[in-house]
């Protein structure tokens, strides 16, 4: 991926990023610094971790309808990338622009963000208990937190633009300005959430 066309998703992770709190999100300084601290112990789980993640979708008949026969070793490979990359930082723009991606990646796939969620708890916990089990109490904490934080930050990234990608998918399907179809859209909830109203 280029920088010309994550230019998209540069704007998208900063508007996005935008409407965190600070409090509630990565920390790219402090949290980038311990994940890297702690990444050499942390790429020696990255087969593990991959085969775990991709056993447990294709565990799932639900999660396993997404993928098209003969392709885990692609999609492995994207996971391991991914996880090594992130390992390595930095956690720039360049990085969160790339998360924004993934909502549109997942748009495209069929994961729905509900997916998604679970394979991030996944993950976190797996990273948490790893952690646990390698590193004296005090670090493993730092380490869970910062990957936490790193999970949230992420997950917010890619539903956010899954939700506006698909309603931008939908608007132009239709013919319709994605601005006025998202406008529509909140009509028509504000509308279902009146039906829903004791009478």
């Amino acid at each position: 991926m280029t920088e010309k066309n994550l230019a998209r998703f540069y704007q998208i992770a900063q508007e996005i990023w935008s409407q965190l709190p600070s409090q509630a999100r990565f920390r790219p300084l402090e949290d980038g610094k311990v994940l890297s601290r702690y990444a050499p112990l942390m790429e020696g789980f990255t087969e593990e971790v991959v085969q775990g993640f991709y056993d447990t979708l294709f565990g799932h008949s639900a999660t396993r309808r997404v993928f098209r026969e003969g392709e885990r070793p692609a999609r492995e490979k994207t996971l391991r990338d991914w996880y090594l990359r992130t390992l390595r930082g930095p956690f720039n723009g360049q990085y969160f622009a790339w998360q924004a991606l993934v909502g549109l990646v997942h748009v495209r796939r069929g994961v729905t963000n509900a997916m998604m969620a679970a394979m991030w708890n996944w993950l976190t916990e797996e990273v948490a208990r790893r952690a646990r089990a390698a590193l004296p109490p005090e670090e493993a904490r730092a380490l869970e937190d910062a990957w936490r934080r790193l999970a949230f930050t992420v997950m917010a990234l890619i539903a956010e633009e899954y939700l506006e990608a698909y309603l931008e998918a939908l608007a132009l399907a239709k013919g319709e300005d994605p601005r006025a179809f998202l406008e529509e859209a909140q009509e028509a909830a504000a509308r279902l959430l009146e039906k829903l109203k004791p009478a």
